[in-house]
């Protein structure tokens, strides 16, 4: 008589935690199965590479259906977990230059992820929120705290998908193997944390407010983007431009006052970086229209010296664009040795050399 064994599913147990990230999750998931989070999903997805992408902003309804066949955990679940959401309800707006990019290379990247290291400490169960994964989101509302961007030890990208069985848990960093719990405190610029406070509640209200006045969410974040431009060019300037003056005048405060910006992308940039930005944009944006067209031409300031001539104003700039007014600078054209460059300033070429490190290291 032969004896017939009757093959049984398997399933995954690991619960999915009201704003986790799909990353997290199936991380987590591996962790508690014994096995590498690649093995995971090597079982999952055998003829697909899932940790070479960013999972985070949505799976196809083919690779969720078997992440729903192995778990008690349903499809609309799962889509909260990423930012399908997102991206469906504000469809008109390309929202994932507002995501954290990954800079992945293979399994490897050099960023896209941030933590608190007390809520990992304090959580039952530690898991990455989805929520810092935003590129706006530079602080923990929770602790007051400054959000980190790399381990505290071995200064290294987080990268927990870089995690092995023996690791156990989550908050174990990939590289050095140690937990990323932090006693050290990282106070939060109140105005970046304002900021992420708002940006968070106009997405969820689906509209928005400037100087006063109710305005669409696309129209808010091209203001954003500009004052962005208008920023960071201020802040690549030297410490006695016009650009600066004029922020002085307005009494707007620039934390991390000696940090060299890299010039990358804003979804690139470090989480001091975005906090620096975010800090002055907060300020910017509780300025009215009347103080700034002021302070600006006591300075004999055009719309040249905010914004690049190339980009259109939305229409709740147009009123700065019009007092501004523009200006003819009429150089003449150099004759005397015009093949030879400018040297490059200080500040450019350690600029250069931090991308180079972050490309590299």
């Amino acid at each position: 008589m032969v004896c017939i064994t009757e093959a049984h599913p398997w399933g995954i147990r690991t619960p999915l935690y009201q704003n986790e990230a799909l990353s997290s999750w199936l991380i987590r998931a591996a962790l508690d199965c014994g096995c590498d989070p690649l093995s995971l999903t090597g079982i999952l997805w055998p003829k697909w590479r899932p940790w070479t992408l960013d999972i985070d902003q949505g799976l196809s309804q083919e690779y969720s259906k078997i992440l729903v066949s192995v778990t008690s955990i349903t499809q609309d679940q799962f889509d909260a977990a990423t930012f399908k959401d997102l991206y469906l309800h504000n469809s008109e707006v390309s929202f994932k230059s507002w995501i954290l990019a990954l800079g992945a290379k293979n399994r490897k990247h050099k960023g896209g992820w941030q933590y608190c290291p007390k809520c990992l400490q304090e959580d039952s169960n530690a898991y990455f929120r989805l929520n810092w994964r935003c590129i706006w989101h530079v602080g923990c509302t929770k602790h007051d705290q400054r959000l980190l961007d790399q381990c505290p030890y071995c200064h290294s990208a987080i990268q927990p998908r870089l995690l092995e069985a023996p690791d156990r848990v989550i908050y174990c960093c990939a590289i050095c193997k140690k937990h990323l719990f932090d006693e050290k405190e990282y106070p939060i610029d109140h105005n970046a944390l304002a900021f992420q406070e708002d940006f968070d509640l106009f997405l969820k209200q689906g509209y928005a407010f400037y100087t006063d006045v109710l305005i669409s969410i696309p129209e808010w974040l091209k203001v954003i983007q500009l004052f962005n431009q208008l920023i960071r060019k201020v802040l690549t300037g030297s410490l006695d431009s016009r650009g600066w003056k004029f922020l002085h005048e307005l009494g707007i405060t620039v934390p991390h006052n000696q940090l060299i910006s890299t010039g990358l992308v804003l979804n690139q940039l470090s989480v001091l970086e975005r906090e620096r930005i975010f800090s002055c944009i907060y300020q910017l944006l509780n300025i009215s229209h009347e103080q700034f067209v002021e302070t600006a031409c006591s300075l004999n300031m055009t719309r040249a010296s905010f914004w690049d001539k190339r980009y259109q104003l939305p229409t709740s700039l147009l009123t700065i664009e019009k007092r501004l007014g523009t200006v003819s600078r009429g150089y003449s054209s150099l004759k005397v040795y015009p093949h030879v460059p400018k040297p490059s300033n200080k500040e450019a070429v350690l600029r250069k050399i931090l991308r180079l490190k972050r490309k590299i290291l």
